[in-house]
């Protein structure tokens, strides 16, 4: 097999469950390596994936890729009323508005090379990451038969722009929320030094939940999951009405974990950090919503975003056109 950028990435994504930090690290991998099977013997021999299948071999229960059986259900109340919402959004807001402040690029993507201290010789990988997303989103809708060009997106949690930049350039109109005004102000000035001008950024920490601008294309990943299962629900909704119909929405959220369990009363009774928090929804759940909203499922994906020990999902979902 001829190597290539395409082979290290699948290679970082398929055995590391990651990407690559950068495209200079893609590109030693290419000089170090001469034929896949180089290549991926590497990969297997890394400290790195070591690692992660001592931790599979010692937590068994972990899902990974070879699914639930076998694992009981989680219990999850994703069902509450507009007060236990509010609360819910005021907790979110408050958290968010501190990491924003404190570490913007590190809360966007939880390596410490984005740590403050860290970021200026890191800063060129975390904005190249955003590329490498976009290459999979182009190549998810390709596989639709899906041509983004003219076409309007909604982004929510854009965070500070790291994907929006180069998603703004396959499409005419870009719409980009965050709760975070310090996310979004590094996002604007990011914008402006790029001359990107088809980007309009939304702060919706006034009201998370507002029904989103008609949309040929949603995308989310990293998001949901930082929020209580109540607010997932929602999100997912609001995402699945905001679309024309044709449109096709991408997201991910964590569907699994060995033993997790949210009970509303108990989270809305606990005095929580500003810190970032991981939440599960149910497939099932997930695919109710769908089906409600009167849409159907494309695809569906485990996909790693929320590392250990979550079971990550990746839905791709399509409004019929009329």
């Amino acid at each position: 097999m001829e190597l290539s950028k395409d082979a290290v990435i699948w290679c970082y994504r398929a055995i590391l469950g990651r990407e690559p930090e950068s495209e200079k690290v893609v590109q030693i991998k290419l000089n170090q390596h001469f034929s896949f099977e180089s290549l991926r013997e590497s990969f297997f021999r890394s400290e790195e994936f070591s690692k992660k299948r001592n931790f599979l071999q010692a937590n068994p229960r972990q899902p990974g890729w070879t699914g639930v059986l076998g694992h009981p259900p989680i219990d999850v109340d994703y069902e509450a009323t507009p007060w236990e919402v509010e609360k819910c959004l005021e907790h979110i807001k408050n958290a968010w508005t501190h990491l924003g402040e404190v570490t913007p690029h590190h809360s966007v993507l939880t390596a410490d090379a984005f740590m403050p201290d860290n970021l200026e010789k890191n800063v060129d990988a975390f904005w190249t990451s955003g590329s490498n997303e976009v290459a999979t989103i182009q190549a998810m809708l390709k596989r639709h038969f899906f041509d983004s060009r003219g076409k309007t997106c909604v982004e929510f949690g854009c965070g500070v722009g790291r994907v929006s930049m180069p998603l703004s350039q396959e499409l005419e109109k870009l719409h980009a929320f965050d709760i975070s005004v310090r996310h979004l102000a590094i996002a604007r000035e990011r914008a402006g030094e790029l001359g990107i001008q088809n980007i309009e950024f939304f702060e919706c920490s006034g009201n998370m939940l507002a029904a989103l601008p008609r949309c040929d294309l949603f995308y989310s990943r990293i998001v949901f999951q930082h929020n209580p299962p109540p607010i997932i629900y929602r999100l997912i909704r609001n995402a699945l009405d905001s679309l024309k119909p044709g449109g096709i929405a991408i997201f991910q959220l964590p569907t699994y974990q060995h033993g997790y369990k949210f009970s509303l009363d108990q989270w809305l009774a606990t005095n929580h950090s500003l810190t970032m928090q991981m939440h599960c929804l149910p497939q099932s759940v997930v695919f109710n919503l769908i089906t409600l909203s009167g849409c159907i499922t494309l695809e569906v994906r485990e996909d790693g975003s929320a590392g250990d020990p979550f079971l990550s999902n990746t839905f791709m979902v399509q409004k019929p056109q009329r």
